[in-house]
Parts: C-alpha cells; structure tokens; sequence
C-alpha cells in the first residue's frame, strides 16, 4: 500500500516563514548600511536633531490630521463631528498595522471591524476604499511634483532621470488601473471570481448582491460628490506634504544650508523607492537605504541620509504606538462584552444609537 509523501506546510506557516526571511533580509541590509557609512558619523548628526525630536513628531499631528481628514471627507452618510475621536482613534490603529504589515494593507480591513456596529459594514468598506484612492492620488500628485522639481533644480545623471521618471510613470499606471477598476467595479467581479472555486462558491455566492451594491454605491459617490472627493485629496495632499516639511526641517539640523527643495527631492524620490519595498515588514532597511541614496544623489552625505532616515521610523513608531494602544483596547473591550460596537445599535439611517 502507497502512503502519503510528507505533509506540505501550511500556506500560514509559509507566509510566517517568508515574512520572517524578509525581516532578517531588511535587519541585514541595516547592519551593513551602519558598517558602510560608519556609526559614528551616524551618531554625531543624530546628535545634532537631540531634543528637536519632540517637536518634530509633534508636528506630524498636522500630515495625520490631513490623512484623517482625507477619510472623513468621503465617508457617506458622514458622521458627525461628535464622532471625530473616536474615528481618529480607528484610523491610527489601521494606519499602525499598515506600517507592520507586508503589503500596507491590513489596516484597512482593522477599520471595518473597529467600526463594526457604529456605521453599517457597507459604508465602512466603501470608505477605506475610497480613502485608499484619494490618498494613492494625493501621493502621486506631491510625487509628480517632488520629482518635476528636482529634475528641474538638480544635474542628475541620465539614468537616474530616467528611474525617477519611470517610477513616477508606473506609479501613475497602477493609480489609473485602479481608478478604472473602481469605476467599473470591483466587489461584485472579485466575488463572482472567487466563486469559481469550489470551496468557497458556498460561502459568497450569497454575498454577490451585496458585492454589488456596494460597488454601485462607489461609483455613485464618484457621480454624486465629486467635491468630497477632491476635498479628500486635498487633505491627504496636506499629508504628504507634511512629510516634506519634516524632511526639511531634519535636513536644516543636519545640513543648516539645505533647501525646501532639497528636502522635496528626498520625499519625493524615496517615496518611489520604498513604494516597491512595501513587501518588506516595516521596509526595514530599505526606507534608510533609500534616504541614504538619494541624499548622496542630491549633493548631502549618506550619514545624513541615514540619520534621516532613523528619525523617520523613529517618528513612525511614535505615532504607531497610539494605534496599537486602541487595537488592544478595543479587544479587550470585545473580550469583556463592553466594545463600542455592543454598545450601540445601528438605526434606519445608518447612525448609531447609545
């Protein structure tokens, strides 16, 4: 009698694997950027930021209140102000498990569950949908912008023009390709799709009318408040641009000559880079390898760039640790029957009553 070959792993345990050989990859690379361009010239301009660390991720309250506001914006039926804490407080805790996660999109189904009994599950989907592509516009506006002014400000080599602009082409097609798909629908044909597939037909075919009208509701918004909907890029815009502005400030401790457009270049252009790193928990060591790059491609040092670069993530865990202050309330609350979503209970128009 034949038996079986070994057991295969688990496609989770493969995942786990794979996120975890990608974390060792990122830890490495850091290592060897530290040994490369040398500790000590790290440590002395990270001397030089000292104490102004505090105001400067204090200051970032503004980029998140842009991105926050960005999502409020194109929220249908829009909640009240009363609501705002709370929402914000939803919105860090997905923002704080898109920067973890590979891919930076798990945050979006953590707001659709944190908001489960407060706003109905369609509205929240079709929100974080949509705040997905005014802030993926946004982006690439403040990227087009960066990287038109710094081809214009500084003598890059050729190839390095031609990577920027190809990084701001590409971008541009993955943002029409998901306008399009959005316009067209998205929901309703994923389910239809997955639906092939014997062992998951039983479980959504009785989701496709749902699907549907989700996708229906979409592009209404896209028809019916095309106001909202710029309003919403205007704000995550500001977002971006807050980024920017911490930039400069970091590159005016470090380097006092630096320029506004100095500090728009690096933004910009790192942005392009670490956009292809997002498979990488956390982009560890690529966001720092990619400041470091640039900052050597627009005249500064690479110790600058890596000292910026560590400000930054040190920033980023700051404002995360808010995030997963409320994803652990929240479940605590879940676990102790008391969540906001127990709490309170949905009405006919799509509010929530205490």
């Amino acid at each position: 009698m034949k038996t079986g070959g070994p057991s295969r792993p688990a496609p989770s345990s493969r995942r786990r694997a794979l996120r975890a050989l990608f974390v060792a990859a990122g830890a490495a690379a850091l290592v060897w950027l530290f040994r490369a361009v040398g500790w000590p010239a790290i440590e002395a301009n990270l001397r030089a930021i000292g104490g102004w660390f505090a105001a400067i991720a204090a200051l970032y309250a503004v980029a998140q209140a842009g991105f926050f506001f960005g999502w409020w914006a194109v929220m249908d039926p829009r909640p009240p102000l009363a609501r705002l804490p709370r929402l914000f407080g939803v919105y860090l805790a997905g923002d704080a498990a898109n920067y973890v996660s590979p891919g930076g999109v798990a945050g979006e189904p953590l707001k659709v569950h944190l908001l489960s009994g407060e706003v109905p599950t369609a509205s929240a989907i079709a929100s974080v949908t949509l705040h997905k592509h005014v802030d993926m516009l946004a982006q690439w506006l403040f990227v087009l912008w960066g990287v038109a002014m710094t081809l214009a400000s500084f003598p890059l080599s050729r190839a390095a023009r031609a990577g920027a602009l190809a990084g701001v082409a590409g971008f541009g097609l993955l943002l029409a390709a998901l306008t399009w798909a959005l316009r067209r629908g998205t929901y309703a044909p994923a389910v239809r799709l997955l639906s092939r597939w014997r062992a998951l037909a039983e479980r959504l075919m009785p989701h496709g009318g749902s699907a549907q009208a989700l996708d229906e509701s979409i592009r209404r918004f896209y028809r019916e408040r095309r106001g909202r909907f710029a309003a919403g890029v205007a704000f995550c815009f500001v977002g971006w641009v807050g980024g920017a502005v911490e930039t400069y400030i970091v590159l005016r401790l470090l380097a006092p000559g630096a320029r506004w457009g100095a500090a728009l270049g690096i933004e910009a252009l790192s942005l392009v880079l670490t956009t292809m790193l997002l498979f990488i928990p956390l982009r560890l060591g690529g966001a720092e390898g990619a400041r470091a790059g640039v900052c050597v491609l627009l005249g500064l040092t690479a110790a600058q760039g890596v000292a910026s670069g560590l400000v930054r993530r040190a920033r980023e865990i700051v404002w995360a640790l808010p995030g997963f202050a409320v994803i652990l309330v929240d479940s605590w609350r879940g676990r102790s029957g008391r969540s906001p979503a127990r709490r309170m209970r949905p009405l006919a128009n799509g509010e929530a009553q205490p």
